[in-house]
């Protein structure tokens, strides 16, 4: 029986391992006009002084500081001009008592002067000179070594090399230092599903993430990416990249390939040419992670999923990077935040989840991201991500957590906006000059965000025989909250061009064979299809009806009206239920079964605050009415802007 992985190793385990390795020719000497960004390889000390000789530091007159005082705008005291010393010269003047030198910002102090008098504090007749402001020694004047000794250490090792200290070691006189040298990583996408972006896309395709993302994510740790290919399971092309990438790189990152199928073949190669350290990490997401070496060459196999990818490289392959490159160990970005929500866990590894972060009562507060790990914007919405340790079921809601940034200086947004997806809502967003977040949850998502307060705004569509969302907001008691009325959304069928299935009612999705693409539960579409099926049913007279079972395609659930009219558009179903506005964008059919209220649900006190005022001032406002009139199936409503509900 195949096993799928090696013994199973934790994350300190893994560590370890990695902390055993070492690479070669971790140094070299560079002239410092190509130092900038690099690490020190080790302290510098100057071996001169700086500056070298006593300097004045002002355009003005060398003096003796004793025969200044007293003077004054009243009582100018008055000096004999002996001469001028001329900057980049060796100075043989000497200032005797009574007497002053012209001297220049930066030239050398004539011997017996010890300060200068500024300019604007003197007036010359002749060779006269009247000085207003006295003086004391040291005035105006730099002495030798005082900015830095000889033998004082200008540069740490493992210092990033700034233009600041690139300019301490000029000043030094030293034209060379000694760096680490950036590793060179190579980067390997594995897969034959993948396609380079910029080339054409064809069936069952995807465009290559990986690369972009690791070849930045090595950037930042202080490496150098060099891209090796993107490899179709083939043995003997990926075999053909290892031995290549072992000759010209430091570093080899695979993503994808790395479980012990068949077509794993990163694991078989690495397995029989190289040597495997460490096959599975008990850490998800990242399990089928690979340790190996090739002919001392580190490798690492990653995941194929994106954020599964980046978490496993940010705990381990950039901290080594980074100790490779002589980035100083700040550690791992951190804060401290409460989790909004109970956060479930499978228990048997260590679990990361993803989180974003507000502000909320004066702390932080971490909501999950509840995508799976191989979508591309969970990395996009999130902020960091929490560790829920082996053996620990969940995190309860309100409990103290600590997040692992994903950037050193994460940027929260101004709004969260977290409720039903719109193009409407999307084109208003168009309107604010600050950043915004949008996460689609659907519209009973939207509500349960508003009354966790995690979410600033959310927009909403909920039916009822009632009427939309104020009974459902009555019925649910929420408090602390404030519904302004947005826009009237077409709600109907999405079809392929010309109808070729002749579907024209939800009787038709009842009584004939066809397939269908579904909306989330707890969206406002998949609530107002759930009662559409069941008003069609009753009126069919069907005493008992399953959609579950009577309807191909019910169970399969899709985030947004955009993703479904794709679903349609890609031959996968024959009809789906969304607005007509990403119908008539795709080029698709569309029937019409109702208009709805697409409204935006505030929490309390945001339409004080500045951003929240702004939101709801680009609502009410012209130029959005006249995007609305612009978008097909969309339309602007006399009240809109207005609040129409408060609890």
């Amino acid at each position: 029986m195949r096993k799928e992985f090696r013994d199973l190793i934790s994350p300190e385990e893994f560590q370890g391992l990695i902390n055993g390795l070492e690479l070669e020719n971790r140094f070299k000497t560079v002239n410092i006009s190509e130092a900038r960004g690099l690490s020190s390889a080790g302290n510098v000390f100057s071996r001169v002084d700086v500056p070298p000789y006593n300097r004045s530091l002002m355009d003005g007159y060398a003096v003796i500081a004793s025969d200044t005082y007293g003077a004054d705008e009243e009582n100018p005291v008055e000096l004999k001009v002996a001469g001028r010393v001329e900057i980049g010269s060796p100075s043989r003047a000497e200032v005797d008592s009574g007497e002053a030198l012209e001297i220049a910002t930066g030239t050398e102090m004539p011997r017996g002067a010890n300060a200068v008098v500024m300019v604007e504090d003197t007036d010359r007749r002749g060779g006269i000179l009247e000085v207003r402001r006295s003086v004391v020694p040291t005035d105006n004047v730099l002495h030798s070594g005082t900015d830095i000794a000889s033998g004082e250490l200008i540069i740490r090792k493992n210092q990033k090399l700034t233009p600041m200290e690139l300019a301490k070691l000029a000043a030094c006189g030293r034209d060379e230092v000694e760096v680490y040298r950036a590793p060179r990583v190579g980067i390997v996408s594995t897969g034959p599903e993948l396609v380079s972006p910029g080339e054409e896309l064809g069936p069952s395709q995807i465009f290559d993430i990986n690369s972009s993302l690791l070849s930045a994510g090595v950037e930042e740790a202080g490496g150098t990416p060099e891209f090796l290919g993107t490899v179709n399971d083939d043995r003997e092309e990926l075999m053909d990249i290892f031995l290549r990438g072992k000759e010209s790189c430091d570093i080899l990152v695979t993503s994808g390939s790395t479980s012990a199928g068949p077509h794993d073949m990163a694991y078989s190669i690495l397995e029989e040419e190289g040597k495997i350290l460490a096959h599975g990490v008990k850490i998800k997401p990242g399990k089928p992670t690979v340790l190996g070496l090739v002919d001392g060459t580190p490798v690492f196999g990653l995941p194929g999923n994106p954020s599964s990818a980046y978490v496993i490289f940010m705990n381990f392959v950039a901290p080594f990077i980074e100790r490779a490159s002589g980035m100083s160990d700040e550690g791992r970005p951190i804060t401290r935040a409460r989790i909004t929500e109970r956060t479930r866990s499978e228990g048997g590894r260590l679990e990361q989840k993803f989180v974003g972060l507000v502000k909320r009562e004066g702390e932080s507060r971490a909501y999950p991201i509840n995508k799976a790990s191989g979508a591309v914007t969970l990395l996009s919405q999130a902020d960091g991500f929490v560790e829920i340790p082996e053996g620990v079921n969940y995190l309860e809601g309100g409990e103290e957590v600590t997040v692992n940034l994903l950037s050193r200086d994460p940027a929260p947004p101004k709004l969260l906006i977290i409720g039903s997806n719109c193009k409407g809502l999307h084109r208003l967003l168009d309107h604010l000059g600050f950043e915004v977040r949008y996460l689609s949850r659907g519209s009973t998502g939207g509500v349960r965000a508003i009354e966790n307060g995690v979410a600033d705004l959310a927009g909403i569509h909920i039916w009822s025989k009632e009427g939309y969302n104020v009974p459902f907001l009555e019925d649910r008691a929420v408090h602390g909250v404030s519904l302004l009325r947005g826009y009237v959304r077409e709600q109907g069928f999405i079809l392929p061009p010309n109808n070729p299935r002749s579907i024209e009612s939800m009787q038709d999705l009842i009584e004939r064979d066809v397939k269908i693409v579904n909306r989330t539960g707890g969206s406002g579409t998949r609530i107002l299809f759930d009662n559409l099926l069941s008003e069609a049913s009753e009126e069919i007279g069907l005493e008992s009806f399953d959609p579950m079972k009577e309807i191909d395609g019910y169970e399969v659930e899709l985030s947004t009206h955009s993703s479904v009219a794709t679903a349609v558009n890609g031959g996968k179903a024959d009809v789906g239920i969304g607005i007509r506005t990403v119908a008539e964008e795709m080029g698709l059919d569309f029937i019409k079964l109702q208009d709805e209220r697409f409204d935006v649900l505030a929490r309390q006190g945001v339409l004080e605050d500045e951003h929240g005022k702004a939101f709801h001032e680009v609502l009410r406002g012209s130029e959005f009415r006249q995007d609305l009139e612009s978008l097909p199936g969309l339309a602007p409503g006399k009240e809109m802007g207005e609040v129409i509900f408060s609890a």
